[in-house]
């Protein structure tokens, strides 16, 4: 199975543009050891969050119950679909997992100080951000004035937030602060800011920004597809939306046949490894439900 780690590294979740080589590649190469499909558990996501990178709507990812954490599975390659979001899973290292979060509006320099927090207590730092959670019974406000407390610094836009995989292996994700707060009442999120709390399906955030720069977004998450990450909870509102629909299909077809390529010179992977978390493209378009999306 891959994303078998060493202490250094952590598995960071992508539920949107991370889910794609589209998505990764404005930000540059990454030096990833593996990477592969997951099912999140206790979950929904949704555009919601106007993003730094461009006049558009950034995905959100929610606990379905609150006050109880979302978790994460990792998939075989044929593994069925089931009823829960997926994502992707990237063992990053960590000067990348740095990179990411100066990507998601976190401070790199922030997250080594919570590394070395966790470091100093022999933990690993998902496994760490896990505990200081489980502290609070899973309040997420709570959780964030923790990390505050811990290092004087949050952000408006994303916050790292622990995922469990597992009885003994934990991963991180970036989570956009809504009405729960940021862990400091002097920075306000930017999703209370702008009055976007709601998730907005792909549909809905499309009559708010008509642009190319959110086309462009819902291609890098939709790309996911590409790789077997199931994407149907974003495509099914589209039922509703003839013509976004069939702008989504005639780039979608354009952009899917670099996409694997593009996603194997941006992480840094092998065919080999990328196999191991995927499987055969042959399987890939039809389980994530993108196949049939393209058909029409």
């Amino acid at each position: 199975m891959a994303l078998r780690s060493i202490p250094s590294d952590v598995v960071v979740i992508g539920y949107g543009s991370l889910m794609s080589g589209l998505g990764l590649d404005p930000f540059g190469h990454l030096h990833l050891r593996a990477a592969s499909r997951l099912a999140l558990v206790n979950a929904r996501r949704g555009f919601g969050k106007f993003s730094q990178h461009g006049d558009r709507f950034a995905m959100v990812l929610e606990a379905a119950q609150p006050g109880q954490p979302i978790e994460a599975r990792l998939l075989a390659t044929d593994t069925p679909v089931g009823d829960t979001p997926e994502a992707i899973g990237l063992l990053v290292q960590p000067a990348d997992l740095s990179r990411l979060c100066e990507r998601e509006g976190y401070s790199g320099g922030a997250i080594q100080r919570l590394r070395e927090e966790a470091a100093s207590k022999g933990l690993e730092l998902a496994a760490f951000l896990w505990g200081v959670f489980a502290d609070v019974a899973f309040d997420l406000g709570l959780f964030r004035q923790r990390l505050f407390k811990l290092v004087g610094y949050t952000s408006p836009h994303y916050v790292p937030h622990p995922i469990r995989l597992d009885d003994r292996r934990f991963a991180i994700t970036f989570l956009a602060p809504g009405r729960e707060g940021t862990g400091s009442e002097r920075i306000v999120p930017v999703r209370v800011r702008t009055g976007t709390e709601a998730l907005l399906t792909i549909s809905e955030a499309w009559r708010r920004k008509p642009n190319s720069t959110q086309l462009s977004y819902f291609l890098a998450c939709l790309l996911g597809g590409v790789h077997g990450i199931c994407v149907t909870d974003l495509l099914q509102p589209l039922a509703e939306d003839a013509g976004l629909a069939q702008r989504l299909r005639t780039a979608l077809v354009e952009e899917a046949r670099r996409e694997v390529p593009r996603f194997l010179s941006l992480s840094g992977l092998d065919h080999n490894a990328y196999w191991q978390g995927f499987g055969p493209p042959t399987q890939t378009l039809r389980r994530s439900g993108l196949e049939q999306f393209l058909r029409g």
